[in-house]
């Protein structure tokens, strides 16, 4: 394992490290249509990450992929990101990959692809709360709050009328922000999914919260991060598997609530909010609050410099 760009810097307390990982296993029906995703795809969306100003720390398990996303972030400055190259067997989420191939090669287990198909998918799926771990444990984040942020959640960005104001942008802490919480944008409400089971959220690929973007304090993300490891071990011990939405699914369900010391904050936002839409505005929700949020402040902060230069001529 190494490391690429550790510089430290002051940060405004509002600030989010974000934390994202791209493991290429290659393309893979996603959902019950046509929708065949492949690296190509990934790359395109990769490229929204040079116009993020964050701090990024990044891991990957492929040179090229690494250095792909190298250039991208060269818009920004150097201290802006930080690169982890790694060996897959240095994950502990792929050392489950023979256990659920197991599972998945049952012919009568729930086949959603890719989710309940590729063993891969979900190996990587569970190794979001492996790298948010390693992230925090090995000194690389200065900041009080981090994120987990999907490679593609900001696609929608590519499109000409939704692409940000000089090619740059930044996620910030929304106000009124409960720093004891996860927060997640939810997918459906708690009061549908409250007594579903772990199997009932697998064999029904059934989702209450987005895996697409987590936010949360250090200490919170930590706690949270532990919590879901020791619950994916559970179920695979009892041969269920499937991908992080319905792992959190499983832990805030009637058997395994009690146990969880942390809570999750579902974000909802309203059909076309953000120019986002159907599936778009739901599952990436929170990304764009704390999009909105950075603007609002920066907003605020240039009208209140006009004031005091106006109140100086």
């Amino acid at each position: 394992m190494y490391y690429i760009g550790l510089i430290r810097r002051a940060a405004n307390p509002q600030e989010i490290t974000i934390v994202t990982m791209y493991i290429n296993i290659g393309g893979f029906l996603k959902g019950g249509g046509s929708n065949y995703f492949t690296p190509t795809t990934y790359k395109r969306w990769m490229t929204t990450w040079g116009w993020l100003t964050n701090r990024v720390i990044a891991f990957f398990d492929n040179d090229e992929d690494l250095e792909t996303f190298r250039k991208i972030r060269s818009l920004q400055p150097n201290d802006r990101t930080v690169l982890v190259k790694l060996q897959r067997n240095e994950i502990p989420a792929f050392r489950d990959l023979g256990k659920i191939s197991t599972i998945f090669k049952n012919a009568s287990y729930p086949k959603h692809s890719p989710n309940t198909v590729y063993a891969e998918y979900s190996c990587a799926m569970n190794a979001k709360y492996d790298v948010l771990q390693m992230a925090v444990q090995r000194g690389l984040v200065y900041t009080e709050y981090i994120a987990w942020l999907d490679i593609g959640l900001f696609r929608n960005l590519l499109e000409p009328k939704l692409r940000p104001k000089d090619d740059r942008f930044s996620l910030e802490v929304p106000e009124n922000f409960n720093s004891s919480t996860v927060g997640m944008s939810a997918v459906a409400s708690r009061n549908e999914v409250s007594k579903l089971s772990p199997w009932e959220y697998i064999r029904d690929n059934r989702v209450w919260v987005s895996g697409a973007f987590a936010l949360a304090t250090k200490e919170t993300m930590l706690k949270f991060s532990e919590s879901y490891k020791m619950i994916l071990d559970e179920l695979l011990h009892e041969g269920l598997a499937s991908t992080d939405q319905q792992v959190i699914g499983a832990m805030y369900s009637p058997g395994f609530i009690k146990r969880q010391r942390v809570d999750i904050v579902g974000y909802s936002c309203h059909d076309g909010q953000f120019g986002l839409y159907s599936s778009d505005v739901i599952y990436f929700c929170l990304g764009y609050i704390c999009k909105d949020a950075a603007e609002k402040r920066l907003n605020a902060s240039r009208t209140e410099r006009m004031k005091i230069t106006g109140h100086r001529h």
